[in-house]
């Protein structure tokens, strides 16, 4: 026991370091805990354990930080190696947010056929898990597993891919509507790929009926707005007026919207309709 409290303080110390931003000596004494309990079992003291994930989980987020994407996406691999009962939803969501972190790492270094292995195993290991935090990490994969497909050239594989994951999707919780919207906007990239931007542009109408009272879904929205104006004025037809609508009516809807997000969203579709205006003018 005095050994697993000594671990557990070791933890302790390094998330003190990295809350201090001390990222470099946190990381080095990761290092030093990960090689301490490098030898845990899945049937080890569950202090010892969680620590052995924590710590390997830790050294990741801190490579993160530090931009070392590559190595980071490596230690990643390592904490979701650690032991695991995948009956337990807590050990299973820690288990899958490595995985997904690790794809996310991959995709940013554009490895994005390994990023795509490493969606594809967090899908295929907890899809059927029913607590929310799993659930929530296998739907990110779904939705980042389409714009890896779109990434590696396979427009009509990411589509597919999106229209499988909507058919389960809530339209009013927050980050079902979230992903839901950012799937969205794979799709009408895909599409602008294989068809013309007016099919595209016409797979992101209907997004006012989503339930928006979460700032991370009205910031989705806004984006998914400016593309959508981007796809109608680079028509051939240069639908210049039918861009310029769609952005002053997300203006009117969210202009005055407190959230700080929200409005660094909507400083890019101020600019663009300033353009857009200007363009018209005679």
């Amino acid at each position: 026991m005095a050994d697993v409290q000594r671990l557990r303080h070791e933890l302790d110390v390094i998330l003190e370091l990295h809350e201090s931003g001390e990222l470099e000596q946190a990381l080095a004494r990761c290092e030093t805990l990960a090689d301490r309990t490098a030898d845990v079992a899945e049937d080890a003291d569950p202090v010892r354990r969680e620590t052995a994930f924590a710590a390997r989980f830790e050294r990741a987020l801190l490579l993160t930080e530090l931009g070392e994407l590559e190595v980071a996406a490596q230690a990643y691999l390592q904490a979701a190696g650690v032991p695991v009962d995948d009956d337990d939803p807590d050990q299973r969501h820690e288990t899958a947010m490595a995985m997904l972190n690790r794809g996310i790492c991959l995709d940013a270094i554009e490895e994005h056929e390994a990023a795509l292995d490493a969606y594809e195993q967090l899908i295929s290991r907890f899809a059927h898990a029913e607590d929310p935090v799993t659930r929530d990490q296998v739907l990110r994969a779904r939705v980042n597993r389409a714009a890896a497909l779109l990434a590696l050239d396979q427009p009509a594989a990411a589509i597919d891919a999106v229209e499988q994951l909507e058919v389960g999707l809530s339209r009013h919780d927050a980050l079902d509507t979230e992903q839901l919207v950012l799937a969205r906007r794979i799709a009408a990239a895909a599409t602008d790929v294989l068809e013309a931007p007016q099919a595209a542009a016409a797979l992101l109408d209907g997004l006012d009926a989503l339930t928006d009272d979460d700032p991370a879904v009205r910031v989705q929205v806004i984006a998914a707005r400016l593309e959508q104006a981007e796809l109608l004025a680079g028509d051939t037809a240069g639908d210049t007026a039918a861009a310029g609508d769609r952005l002053a009516a997300v203006l009117a809807r969210y202009g005055e919207d407190p959230d700080p997000a929200v409005q660094e969203a909507l400083a890019a579709v101020r600019s663009r309709l300033s353009d857009l205006r200007a363009s018209d003018a005679p």
